[in-house]
């Protein structure tokens, strides 16, 4: 064998292992990327239903103490009537 032919051999094989490894190395950083628009689209979501759940919270200690909201209401009125 020469080394003309084995050099003829050589770079299709060299070639398919390249192509090979660049297609892999794609599939992987696509997927990186939608790994981290998930993570970002739930911590969103999470602060979302964080900030909900303290509102929430906030409505339910006023329903709780209604004395404080009717004491509220009249003093608002009395600084309207001064």
């Amino acid at each position: 064998m020469s080394w003309e032919l084995l050099l003829l051999i050589a770079c299709p094989l060299m070639m398919v292992f390249c192509m090979k490894g660049m297609f892999s190395g794609k599939k992987e950083s696509k997927e990186n990327l939608t790994q981290q628009s998930d993570l970002q689209s739930l911590q969103l979501k999470m602060a979302d239903l964080m900030e909900q759940n303290n509102k929430l919270s906030q409505e339910m200690e006023n329903l709780k103490n209604p004395k404080s909201e009717v004491s509220n209401v009249i003093n608002l009125k009395k600084a309207q009537n001064s």
